[in-house]
């Protein structure tokens, strides 16, 4: 132990310490054979792995599982000329030094990391912990890529060494030498699933949406032969099937030419897997896809649906009302409009709109009147509609409100005429 407090420095006195003493206070009992240490390593590692798994999705917390994996090092700690407690050790010292990392106890991390290094130096996993926990987490770019190269060197086909040295150039704003690692690395291992979805990630963040999808679709794939046998799988699918959906939407939205239909089987897988309080939002996305494609009625059923599971969805009655405006059900687009529009807890931005659809639809009631030669009721519904459009142009702001107020210019010109014909004027 003498060499890990010298090597390690201040921090690593103290976790030593803690180490030494529970050796010390395992052999003041009965003395354990070799076999009773590897077994009772194994089990708390064991233990202490399966809640670090439990740690990173909320099920556990990080304290007790780095307690556990203490109390497995613990046992490492003694002679072994076999080389298995050697091992043991640097298993668990990985998995130790990510649980304090998560933890945001850097410095114990670090030591654990460089004890793996101390351990087997031509593993490359404690030179990536390294690197992650500088370039990543300390945003030391120099330092990070420094560990990133040597993992690198024992490693250069490892696709999260790739893919943090990626990382670490996209944070100092290296993005060539990203993009160029990258695809040197996809040129090496085209169907590798974390290389693809990694690189779509990277050109998603870069805008590039469009290009993105051809690996985030890849990597959905890849993965799908793969299979999904843990939560943590599933999770990893559901970002994974939300980043290919963002990705149609914001490239339809920048002009390319992507097809969104191609999108609408991504958004239900998405929703299937994601989790119940998740599930509003998502088939909101899914209603804004079908509502671009045309498919209007599908996107009134998804964004009630998506109302349904969250009723402080309130804003998107003001999305529905204009849909039903649209497939010709007026009486239903008039009462979700009046809901929003009357709704002093609702946004001013929403509202805004809902007053401007009111004021659409009365207005077309009363030319429908005007029309039918029915003058006076038409003053009055033209009136209505002015009504509605001067609380539009109120409370919104920009296109909406500039909308608003051609309106209103519009149905005075027509409400004018109406009370003409009414008084026989003209």
């Amino acid at each position: 132990m003498k060499r890990y407090l010298i090597l390690g420095g201040v921090a690593a006195i103290t976790v030593a310490f803690t180490h030494t003493s529970c050796v010390t206070l395992q052999e003041e009992g009965p003395k354990l054979t070799l076999e009773q240490r590897i077994d009772s390593a194994r089990v708390w590692y064991s233990v202490g792995k399966d809640d670090l798994l439990k740690a990173l999705d909320g099920r556990a917390s990080y304290e007790t599982a780095i307690k556990e994996l203490k109390k497995a090092y613990g046992y490492t700690l003694a002679k072994d000329t076999t080389g298995t407690l050697d091992t043991l050790r640097k298993n668990i010292s990985l998995d130790l030094a990510y649980a304090l990392l998560k933890n945001g106890q850097l410095d114990s991390a670090e030591f654990y990391y460089r004890h793996v290094i101390e351990i087997d130096s031509t593993d490359p996993r404690g030179w990536q912990g390294l690197g992650w926990l500088y370039g990543i987490v300390k945003e030391d770019y120099v330092k990070g890529e420094e560990f990133y190269k040597k993992a690198l060197e024992l490693s250069p086909d490892n696709p999260d060494i790739l893919f943090g040295l990626a990382k670490v150039y996209e944070k100092a704003g290296k993005l060539d030498e990203a993009e160029k690692l990258y695809t040197e690395a996809l040129s090496r291992k085209p169907d590798n699933a974390a290389l693809n979805r990694s690189y779509g990630d990277f050109l998603f963040d870069q805008g590039k949406y469009a290009e993105a999808l051809k690996y985030l679709e890849k990597a959905y794939e890849l993965t799908k032969k793969e299979g999904m046998s843990e939560e943590k799988d599933k999770k990893r699918m559901v970002k994974l099937l939300k980043t290919i959906v963002d990705a149609y939407l914001k490239a339809k939205k920048a002009g390319a030419d992507v097809d969104l239909n191609r999108a609408i089987p991504y958004a239900t897988e998405l929703i299937e897997l994601a989790d119940s309080s998740e599930k509003a939002k998502y088939y909101v996305k899914r209603g804004k896809i079908y509502e671009k494609v045309g498919k209007k009625k599908e996107a009134i059923a998804d964004y009630e649906k998506a109302l349904e599971l969250n009723p402080n969805f309130k804003a998107l009655k003001v999305r529905i009302a204009y849909l039903y405006d649209d497939i010709g059900n007026t009486a239903k687009a008039e009462k979700l409009a009046r809901e929003v529009a009357t709704d002093k807890e609702i946004d001013p931005r929403y509202r805004a709109p809902a007053w401007a659809l009111l004021g659409d639809i009365r207005q077309r009631r009363a030319i429908a009147l005007y029309k039918k030669k029915k003058y006076e009721e038409a003053v009055s519904a033209f009136d209505s509609a002015i009504a509605a459009y001067q609380q539009a142009a109120l409370l919104g702001s920009g296109a909406i409100k500039s909308y608003a107020q051609k309106q209103l210019n519009r149905v005075k010109q027509w409400r004018k005429k109406a009370w003409r014909k009414w008084k026989r004027i003209d």
